[in-house]
C-alpha cells in the first residue's frame, strides 16, 4: 500500500470510529488532526440539517468524495453522532426511541428548514439605561412556496424593558420590503443590529402576531426611541419541534474534539398538547 492510500485508509478509519464510538476525544496540534475536526465538527447550523437529513449533498459527504472514499455511513449514524456527548450523560433508551422514530424507513422524520415548527433564540446583549442587558429574541423563518424565506423576530422573553405601550407600530403597512436575510444565522444575527437602527421600517422585521404578544410593545417602542441599543448576540439556541411527539433544542459547542459544533443538548419525548404549551411559552403568549 502506497504512502497516500495509508493516509486516506487511516482517515477514514478514525472518522468512522468517531461517528461509532462518539467519544470527546481532543487533538493534538497536527494537520491530520485539524483536518478530522474540519471534517467531523457541525460548523453550521445548515450544515446540521444536512446530517440530520442524511442529504446526499451535504459538505460531509463532498469530503468522502474529494478523498475517493467510499461513503458507508448510515443516516442512523449521522442522527447518532449530532448530540452533545462530552461533559453529560444521556438516556440511552430515549436516544435510542429518538432515533428509531427518526430514521423509520416507512415514515421517516425530515427536517424543513423552510417549513413551521422550529426557532431561533438569539441571546442579545443591549445597552439600557448605561447598562447592559440581556433579552433572548425569538426568530421564526418565514417562507412563500417558492421558498423565498426571511427570518422574521416573533417574540421578546421576558426583560427589565419599561411597557411602553404610547406608540403602537404600522403594522398594516402593504409594502414592507425590509427583512433579515435567511443566511443571517450563519454570521450569528448580526443583522439585528442593522434591523434595529432602521427606524423607517422597524415594523417591517416583526412578524404579524409579534405585537400581540407580551413585551412587545414595550421593546419596540425603546427601540423607536433610542431608549436601548444593540451590542452584540451572546449565543444562540434552536428549538426543532417538527419531528412527530419530540422537542429537542441544539447548541454551539465550539471545542477541539470530533463531538464538537452545532449539536442536540437537550430531549424531550412529548405529547401533541405539550408540544403546543411548550411553543406557547417560547412565545411568550
Amino acid at each position: 500500500m502506497n504512502y497516500s492510500l495509508l493516509l486516506k485508509t487511516s482517515w477514514f478509519f478514525l472518522l468512522s470510529l468517531a461517528f461509532n464510538k462518539l467519544t470527546g476525544q481532543v487533538f493534538v496540534n497536527n494537520a491530520g488532526a485539524r483536518e478530522r475536526h474540519f471534517v467531523y465538527e457541525v460548523k453550521q447550523i445548515d450544515e446540521f440539517f444536512e446530517r440530520f437529513n442524511d442529504d446526499t449533498s451535504s459538505f460531509i459527504r463532498k469530503q468522502y468524495r474529494d478523498n475517493h472514499i467510499k461513503y458507508t455511513l448510515s443516516r442512523e449514524q449521522l442522527v447518532r453522532s449530532l448530540f452533545n456527548y462530552e461533559g453529560r450523560s444521556w438516556d440511552t433508551t430515549l436516544i435510542n426511541q429518538f432515533v428509531q422514530t427518526v430514521v423509520n424507513t416507512n415514515k421517516p422524520s425530515l427536517l424543513d428548514f423552510y417549513g413551521d415548527g422550529w426557532y431561533a433564540e438569539a441571546n442579545c446583549r443591549f445597552e439600557y439605561n448605561g447598562a447592559t442587558i440581556e433579552i433572548p429574541i425569538i426568530l421564526r423563518i418565514e417562507a412563500d412556496a417558492e421558498k423565498r424565506a426571511k427570518w422574521m423576530i416573533a417574540a421578546i422573553k421576558a426583560n427589565s424593558i419599561k411597557q411602553d405601550a404610547s406608540v403602537l407600530p404600522a403594522i398594516d403597512r402593504m409594502d414592507k420590503n425590509k427583512f433579515i436575510n435567511p443566511s443571517s444565522h450563519a454570521n450569528s444575527f448580526l443583522e439585528l443590529g442593522r434591523a434595529f437602527e432602521d427606524k423607517e421600517h422597524l415594523s417591517d422585521y416583526f412578524d404579524g402576531s409579534f405585537f400581540k404578544r407580551a413585551n412587545s410593545i414595550g421593546f419596540y417602542n425603546a427601540l423607536l426611541k433610542n431608549r436601548i441599543r444593540f451590542i452584540t448576540v451572546k449565543d444562540i439556541r434552536y428549538h426543532y419541534l417538527q419531528v412527530d411527539q419530540w422537542i429537542f433544542t441544539v447548541e454551539n459547542f465550539p471545542r477541539k474534539a470530533l463531538n464538537s459544533g452545532w449539536l442536540i443538548n437537550q430531549l424531550k419525548n412529548v405529547t401533541e398538547s405539550e408540544k403546543n404549551q411548550y411553543i406557547k411559552k417560547l412565545l411568550e403568549e
